[in-house]
């Protein structure tokens, strides 16, 4: 499968690998959902400082070099978008009266305070991601508590048969300061909510990042009857390649 980059190329799906030691090994991922099951994709996005740091040297390049984590996050969610665009088939009709403002990836910002950020698509990304506050700390569950009671407000008056899969994804780079909170939240993932934890970055606060979700996935595989894991997590270490990160969220969300 090909998906455009923000620049209008195309990426080949070709699955070379790069980054640091920590780097997901991309034959290790797989969808999060199965393709048979109902799914409502909503994404948590970092906002934090670090996010404008270096994706492979937290002493550079900071952004608006490409090279910065929030430069390559934001060229990776075009991929991402793109192919959800295409499998939304509810986008189309949102955005038939002309207007970008809906249809796409339900997106909740989080930093010192929750942000919401509405529907992203290939047409409002860019402008959306640059005109909200980036930098503060790093406080999740605004924003999860937000993206539920969307989800709920949504599909909570259906029959729960009928109600779709909530797969949330969380890009971070860095152990969220409410952390002792959050963690619960994963810890009692279930196949109705489901979530993929993209970290970016690299060094010391990234692989204690992705140590403590790894330790919350492995609790919650650990309290499901069938040792079956709903909380899966990715590592981007070091890897400066947008459309190589597109490529696997697409895998895992898609």
């Amino acid at each position: 499968m090909d998906v455009h980059n923000g620049k209008g190329t195309m990426v080949n799906e070709a699955r070379a690998e790069t980054g640091g030691p920590n780097r997901t090994p991309r034959s290790e991922i797989r969808p999060a959902v199965s393709s048979n099951r109902k799914k409502e994709p909503v994404l948590l996005l970092d906002l934090s400082t670090s996010m404008n740091w270096g994706a492979a040297d937290e002493y550079g390049p900071e952004w608006p070099d490409p090279g910065s984590r929030r430069a390559i996050v934001i060229e990776a969610l075009y991929g991402l978008v793109r192919v959800l665009e295409r499998e939304d088939s509810e986008a189309a009709a949102e955005q038939a009266g002309g207007s970008d403002e809906r249809g796409g990836l339900m997106t909740h910002g989080f930093a010192n305070h929750h942000v919401e950020i509405g529907d992203l698509n290939s047409s409002n990304l860019e402008r959306r991601l640059n005109e909200i506050k980036w930098g503060g700390k790093t406080y999740i569950m605004p924003a999860w508590k937000a993206a539920l009671a969307d989800y709920d407000e949504e599909f909570g008056d259906r029959d729960p048969d009928e109600q779709p899969t909530m797969l949330t994804l969380v890009v971070t780079d860095g152990e969220a300061d409410d952390w002792q909170d959050f963690e619960p939240v994963l810890e009692k993932a279930n196949a109705k909510r489901v979530f993929v934890v993209a970290i970016v970055g690299h060094g010391r606060k990234h692989d204690a990042t992705l140590a403590a979700y790894q330790q919350a996935a492995r609790k919650n595989a650990a309290q499901d009857k069938f040792g079956k894991v709903h909380v899966e997590v990715v590592s981007f270490d070091a890897v400066t390649d947008p459309g190589e990160i597109a490529l696997d969220l697409i895998t895992l969300v898609s």
